[in-house]
């Protein structure tokens, strides 16, 4: 097939960052799966356009708009509008003269119906299932931490006779919560990783709620090592690692009665610290390089789901430098 000017114009055009970046990203998303479970599910239907209808938006095309909004800390409009703007995106999508650029309510809607049915999760799933096909998720040990997502708070004014009422609109599942001394209103994100800092499992919770009571749920499947901070130690977890056969890189801390660490826990912890801390790069890209510091969605349900997408892509994000490291 000839090719038009248009296709010529995306072949040679796009920013050379941008460009390598989403390159290496088409070539890794398991795009024809993620197709697949759309279609199982109803969300998207192929046929309709084929017989004379009108023309549905290709999945791939909304499925790659759900991760640039991501990556690039998105609202609905400014990626509709970056996907007119910028070649870049348009080749990532694959879209051609012919196809129509979804607009932002074909996005929030197709989003959407994903959330109602879990399916942002699943996409984090396929990842991971991709990410072990290839070797790049390592079995020598699960690391464990949690995040706090601000949310806005709710906006207390005073009514005409003077009684004081709260913004009904605020997320009525995020708590308070207090962090050095400052205190936070929102969501927590739990997630658990591999010793590279491989997202391997995500949990939403209310902020209030103890980082320590995910532990089992972010550790069940882990046989050989788990490390994590002082706050997820007790005693009845070192017996119960113990038992298992699996070993307790959990950092230590003082207990009642107890001036200061033994030697040897100060020891351990600064051995356990090295290994643990590989955690906070999942963290750190998330929050700095794709902005991730606040819920999009009221309730614990559906941040659920977005934190499993926000973690299915930086997890993508780490695939190609992982891909040169294990050769």
């Amino acid at each position: 097939m000839q090719l038009s000017f248009f296709d010529h114009a995306m072949q040679y055009q796009g920013g050379k960052k941008s460009m390598k970046f989403l390159n290496e990203m088409k070539e890794i998303i398991p795009f024809d799966r993620l197709v697949s479970i759309l279609i199982e599910e109803g969300i998207y239907k192929p046929e309709v356009g084929l017989k004379g209808g009108r023309p549905s938006t290709p999945a791939k095309i909304l499925l790659g708009a759900l991760f640039l909004q991501n990556w690039y800390s998105l609202s609905d409009p400014m990626t509709e509008e970056l996907i007119h703007d910028r070649i870049s995106f348009r080749k990532f999508l694959d879209i051609t003269e012919e196809d129509k650029i979804p607009d932002e309510t074909t996005i929030c809607k197709f989003r959407n119906k994903l959330i109602k049915k879990k399916l942002l999760s699943r996409i984090f799933d396929e990842v991971k299932v991709m990410m072990i096909e290839k070797n790049l998720i390592l079995n020598e040990g699960t690391l464990v931490d949690a995040t706090l997502i601000h949310t806005s708070e709710p906006k207390r004014k005073k009514d005409a006779k003077g009684k004081t009422i709260s913004n009904e609109a605020h997320d009525k599942e995020a708590t308070y919560t207090s962090k050095r001394g400052q205190k936070h209103h929102g969501h927590k994100m739990h997630i658990a990783t591999d010793t590279n800092g491989v997202i391997k499992k995500v949990i939403a919770t209310t902020a209030s709620t103890h980082d320590s009571t995910q532990f089992d749920s972010l550790t069940e499947d882990e046989e050989k090592a788990i490390f994590a901070d002082s706050g997820y130690m007790s005693k009845e977890r070192k017996k119960d690692l113990r038992k298992k056969g699996i070993f307790n890189g959990i950092v230590e801390r003082r207990v009642r009665g107890q001036s200061k660490l033994r030697a040897k826990q100060q020891r351990n912890n600064k051995r356990f610290a090295k290994t643990r801390g590989l955690v906070e790069l999942a963290f750190a890209f998330m929050k700095h390089h794709m902005n991730f510091k606040s819920c999009r969605y009221l309730g614990i349900e559906k941040n659920q789901e977005h934190f499993n997408l926000v973690a299915a892509c930086a997890n993508l994000r780490r695939v190609p430098q992982l891909m040169k490291a294990y050769g």
